[in-house]
């Protein structure tokens, strides 16, 4: 009778062992993840000069890290996992959602012409106008370009109406495809998604997505204007200048709520990544408007797509992602679900640099490594190297300035027709700086000033000087040819 006792006691004694011990040995192992992630950001953000940032991640629709970073912008205030931050693109994906609800609702449909709704909406070319649907709009396939797009973007405007202003500021605009045609990012088709919310609901754009969208899905800090985001605890962020955080000097935009300026805290963005896992089931939309809205529809790289405002990366797949990315002049963000593993997450940071936005991008995947037990991606080094070349060319055309003052006082200067030639290039060079700077990035000269202002400076200066040492060598040219040489 004692041995098969003992054996009975020995399992009783693993048994309790296994209950007590486990969910200890879980707890230390989530533990670690949690001081590694601490560690990972932590590094990220000091190399990146990031002065306020707030991170969650959520686990099969659990909690499973919430953190917040540093400071505000304009009032210096402890940032938390509630302080609103500007979401940039990520805004189209709510954007996009609203729609989904009114196609759920019945009020409109996919494949309908965007004109049915909005008659006065026009473009150059009308014919082309009245063929752009709900759909093009949605998968950023109306045929409106990408410089069209950021054309009407940060404006700045407080007026609640901004956002029907800029759609009927698209009138002149040409299309560079046809409807339907291609693939084209642009700011325009969400802004023209904004006008239709307002036409067919009798609203304004913010009234619809606080009362339609924030409020079922419980995010209680999310705006979509101006006065709403700062009265929930909104502030403007920082722009990058040679790296270095600087007061913002671009304030909310309300014309550009539906592509980029809605404001959403760590803590509503939880709520926003819980409806896209509950893909088959919540109280938002039904199962079959979920797999529209999540569905691939346009290619947009190797084993990317993009849906009706989401991005999806190798769709049905273990690997399958959905995501998107968003910035300001002031901020970037990111937000990212995997069906297979149940992980998802949002990154809020408040400062930004056109050059510097790769950079979330090496965090978010460095995040999802060490979720998934792998190494996470090294840490690129953020330096203003473009800044650097372009302050050396100044410091260069400074000393020719002075160069060519010494001559000009001295008058020992010979071969007037090199200073002519000389002078014509550089006034020509001058003249074509800013036009091939516009044209190489795509991008009008304001959006290079809103997400480039140091960049944007230096190529005044620089211009400015080579202009002057046009004028400079051209007079030395005259004054030497007057004088008989």
């Amino acid at each position: 009778m004692i041995a098969p006792i003992s054996k009975f006691t020995l399992v009783c004694l693993v048994f309790i062992s296994l209950i007590l011990f486990l969910p200890i040995s879980q707890m230390s192992a989530e533990q670690d993840l949690k001081s590694t992630l601490d560690s990972y950001i932590k590094t990220f953000l000091e190399k990146h000069r990031i002065p306020g940032a707030s991170i969650a991640i959520v686990h099969d629709n659990n909690i499973f890290y919430a953190k917040a970073w540093g400071i505000t912008g304009e009032f210096e205030e402890k940032v938390t996992t509630e302080t609103p931050f500007t979401i940039g693109s990520i805004s189209k994906s709510l954007t996009g959602l609203a729609v989904m609800k009114l196609i759920e609702e019945g009020t409109v449909r996919l494949d309908d012409p965007v004109q049915k709704y909005i008659p006065w909406f026009s473009l150059k070319d009308k014919k082309a106008a009245s063929q752009i649907t709900i759909k093009h709009l949605l998968t950023q396939t109306s045929g409106i370009s990408t410089y069209t797009g950021l054309s009407i973007s940060d404006r700045e405007s407080n007026d609640l109406d901004a956002i029907k202003k800029n759609v009927e500021s698209l009138s002149d605009v040409k299309l560079t495809a046809a409807p339907g045609e291609k693939h084209q990012y642009s700011n325009a088709n969400f802004s023209i998604l904004g006008a239709l919310i307002e036409e067919v609901t009798n609203q304004t754009y913010s009234e619809y997505m606080e009362k339609q969208v924030f409020t079922p899905l419980g995010m209680k800090y999310a705006a979509a204007d101006y006065r709403a985001a700062y009265k929930k605890g909104y502030a403007a962020g920082y722009q990058s200048w040679l790296g270095f955080p600087r007061n913002s000097a671009v304030t909310y935009d309300n014309g550009g709520a539906p592509y980029g300026y809605l404001t959403a805290s760590a803590t509503d963005m939880i709520q926003y990544i819980r409806l896209l896992s509950q893909r088959d089931s919540n109280i938002f939309l039904s199962e079959k408007t979920m797999n529209l809205y999540l569905s691939p529809y346009v290619q947009t790289g190797e084993h990317r797509y993009y849906g009706l405002g989401v991005r999806l990366s190798n769709p049905n797949s273990k690997d399958e992602m959905i995501w998107h990315s968003g910035s300001t002049p002031d901020s970037r963000a990111e937000v990212f679900f995997i069906p297979e593993t149940g992980w998802g997450g949002v990154i809020l940071t408040n400062k930004n640099h056109i050059l510097e936005e790769e950079g979330l991008i090496y965090l978010k995947q460095g995040i999802i490594n060490i979720l998934n037990g792998d190494e996470p991606l090294d840490i690129p080094q953020s330096s203003p190297i473009v800044q650097f070349i372009l302050i050396g060319i100044i410091a260069l055309l400074l000393v020719m300035s002075i160069y060519l003052l010494v001559k000009i006082k001295s008058g020992k200067t010979r071969k007037t027709k090199v200073w002519c030639v000389s002078g014509i290039i550089l006034l020509v060079i001058a003249v074509a700086i800013i036009p091939l700077l516009i044209y190489s990035t795509g991008s009008p000269w304001h959006t290079i000033k809103v997400f480039a202002a140091d960049i944007a400076l230096l190529t005044i200066i620089m211009v400015i000087l080579m202009g002057l040492n046009g004028i400079l060598s051209i007079y030395i040219s005259l004054k030497r040819s007057k004088e008989g040489f």
